[in-house]
């Protein structure tokens, strides 16, 4: 995969080569930046540096082609998948015969396998990295981009907050996106988890 991973020898050209041999790429697709830099004392002069090394996009992309195809492969699913480097992220699409399984429960599998790709991918490919399945996301942000509406709304009307339901990190910028378009309107986050309930309210 293509991670961040730290490795230490005594000049930059062995620390170079043992990156190129654990992550699988030549010398020149690596990106690296040195970590430490000293030298020891042990009878005699000794120089140890350690590096932080990671495939460059052009292999990062590969690799995360073949991780994806191992974690369906792994998880059974009949599915397929491309992948598209676009300005500003990269786009992975799920298709196929099990494609509801991947959507079931307001895409949570959907919602966990796009944090588990930014998690070992991001830094690597250096974009932010969205999954898609069946057009699941743009059916979404048009739903909750009403409900906001809506809420704001009612919000104006009453004068009194109003709270929404538990929201992922992609449905909670929608709805902040939307509210952020009425001038007397807030839109606020309360939570610790990785789900948070948002509330509406007059400024």
């Amino acid at each position: 995969m293509s991670e961040k991973k730290e490795f230490f020898a005594h000049t930059l050209k062995d620390a170079l080569l043992q990156a190129s041999i654990d992550l699988g790429v030549p010398e020149e697709d690596l990106k690296y930046e040195i970590v430490t830099e000293k030298t020891r004392f042990f009878g005699r002069q000794k120089r140890e540096i350690c590096i932080r090394a990671w495939a460059t996009e052009e292999q990062a992309l590969p690799n995360l082609e073949r991780f994806v195809q191992r974690m369906l492969d792994a998880m059974g699913l009949q599915l397929k998948f491309t992948v598209h480097d676009l300005d500003g992220h990269v786009m992975v699409h799920f298709s196929g015969r099990d494609y509801r399984l991947m959507l079931y429960q307001n895409g949570n599998l959907l919602n966990a396998v796009q944090y588990l790709l930014n998690r070992l991918f991001s830094d690597a490919v250096e974009k932010k990295i969205f999954c898609e399945c069946e057009n699941f996301r743009r059916q979404r942000e048009r739903e909750l981009t009403q409900l906001a509406h809506r809420f704001a709304r009612e919000v104006k009307s009453a004068g009194q907050p109003v709270e929404l339901k538990e929201l992922n990190p992609f449905e909670r910028r929608i709805v902040h996106m939307t509210i952020n378009k009425y001038e007397d309107l807030e839109s606020i986050s309360n939570g610790d988890n990785f789900l948070k309930i948002i509330t509406i309210r007059p400024k």
